[in-house]
Protein backbone atom coordinates (compact mmCIF):
# COMPACT_ATOMS: atom_id res chain seq x y z
CA UNK A 1 0.00 0.00 0.00
CA UNK A 2 3.23 2.22 0.77
CA UNK A 3 4.32 2.06 -2.93
CA UNK A 4 0.99 2.61 -4.05
CA UNK A 5 0.89 5.69 -2.37
CA UNK A 6 4.35 6.89 -3.28
CA UNK A 7 3.66 6.05 -6.93
CA UNK A 8 0.64 8.51 -6.50
CA UNK A 9 2.13 10.93 -4.63
CA UNK A 10 4.98 11.20 -7.21
CA UNK A 11 2.11 11.50 -10.30
CA UNK A 12 0.27 14.36 -8.52
CA UNK A 13 3.75 15.79 -7.94
CA UNK A 14 5.71 15.59 -11.63
CA UNK A 15 1.41 16.89 -12.66
CA UNK A 16 1.44 20.14 -10.65
CA UNK A 17 5.35 20.88 -11.45
CA UNK A 18 4.44 21.12 -14.91
CA UNK A 19 1.16 23.08 -14.52
CA UNK A 20 2.22 25.18 -12.11
CA UNK A 21 5.86 25.69 -12.70
CA UNK A 22 7.75 27.43 -8.95
CA UNK A 23 9.87 30.52 -9.07
CA UNK A 24 12.01 28.28 -7.01
CA UNK A 25 12.68 24.47 -6.60
CA UNK A 26 14.56 23.36 -4.28
CA UNK A 27 15.15 19.55 -4.30
CA UNK A 28 17.05 18.53 -1.21
CA UNK A 29 18.86 14.80 -1.17
CA UNK A 30 16.64 12.96 1.37
CA UNK A 31 15.96 9.69 -0.19
CA UNK A 32 18.26 7.74 1.90
CA UNK A 33 16.15 9.16 4.97
CA UNK A 34 12.78 6.79 5.35
CA UNK A 35 9.38 8.20 6.31
CA UNK A 36 8.41 8.20 9.98
CA UNK A 37 12.54 8.40 10.68
CA UNK A 38 11.89 11.57 12.88
CA UNK A 39 15.34 10.93 14.76
CA UNK A 40 16.60 12.38 11.46
CA UNK A 41 15.32 15.54 10.92
CA UNK A 42 18.05 17.66 12.20
CA UNK A 43 20.19 16.08 9.31
CA UNK A 44 16.64 16.77 6.80
CA UNK A 45 16.29 20.19 8.30
CA UNK A 46 20.27 20.90 7.60
CA UNK A 47 20.69 19.30 4.04
CA UNK A 48 16.92 21.24 2.74
CA UNK A 49 19.34 24.10 4.45
CA UNK A 50 21.90 23.74 2.46
CA UNK A 51 20.25 23.46 -0.86
CA UNK A 52 18.51 26.66 -0.12
CA UNK A 53 21.36 28.34 0.31
CA UNK A 54 23.38 27.10 -2.91
CA UNK A 55 19.66 28.06 -5.22
CA UNK A 56 19.73 31.05 -3.14
CA UNK A 57 21.64 33.23 -6.05
CA UNK A 58 19.22 31.78 -8.85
Amino acid sequence: IMSSINIMEAQITATRLKTDRPDLLIQPHLGHIRFLEFNKAQEAIAEGYREATVNRSR
